[in-house]
């Protein structure tokens, strides 16, 4: 599995984003090893683009992957890739990522997916909204402050903000054009208030 032949599966103004916009396979491939240490984990991944982190993930851990993405036509190019590779272990959801319940999940992925609002859309379908980044990534963080213990992230070029108390930093690897950081949640999460989410 390369670069290449998940491009390959996508229309062409899909592949075309790859390069700059989606994570690299051989980084998909660490970052998934990092979020599903066993096949029976479940990974969430937040602003999954046309899935190539799962379409990995799925491929290499045998563990369950699920891309939650805003954009319907990255969505379908995503639900297109994984039905050609035969992969019944991922699952892509069109929504906000506010929108869905990440409790269910043990692992959660972050590629900077809230850049955009700062510098620009990467394919000119969502409109870049700069007071939208601070707001994603404070909810971000109030989800992962009521996440449980043994919780899993992945963030590649970060995420924006900084990991809550109770995160603690578990690998930090050079990848791709970044590093990779896992960070596992110890301890026992306090109990969900009001506002956790949008």
């Amino acid at each position: 599995m390369t670069d290449r032949t998940i491009d390959d599966l996508y229309p062409e103004g899909v592949a075309e984003l790859s390069a700059r916009h989606f994570t690299p396979v051989a980084v998909a491939r660490r970052a998934a090893e990092l979020l599903a240490p066993t096949p029976h984990h479940r990974v969430l991944d937040l602003g999954a683009g046309p899935g190539k982190l799962c379409i990995v993930g799925a491929a290499t851990t045998g563990a369950h992957f699920t891309g939650i993405e805003l954009r319907r036509h990255f969505v379908r190019a995503a639900i297109a890739a994984s039905s050609r590779l035969l992969l019944r272990n991922v699952h892509f959801i069109h929504a906000d990522i506010l929108d869905v319940e990440w409790r269910p999940y043990d692992s959660y992925y972050l590629f900077n997916p809230f850049a955009e609002h700062l510098i620009g859309a990467i394919d000119g379908t969502v409109s870049a909204r700069p007071p939208l980044f601070n707001f994603y990534v404070e909810a971000v963080g109030r989800r992962l402050r009521v996440a449980p213990a043994g919780t899993r992230v992945v963030t590649y070029h970060g995420f924006g903000g900084h990991m809550p108390s109770g995160f603690r930093l578990a690998a930090r690897e050079k990848a791709g054009s970044d590093e990779l950081e896992l960070w596992i949640r110890e301890g026992r999460a306090p109990r969900a208030t009001r506002g956790t989410g949008r």
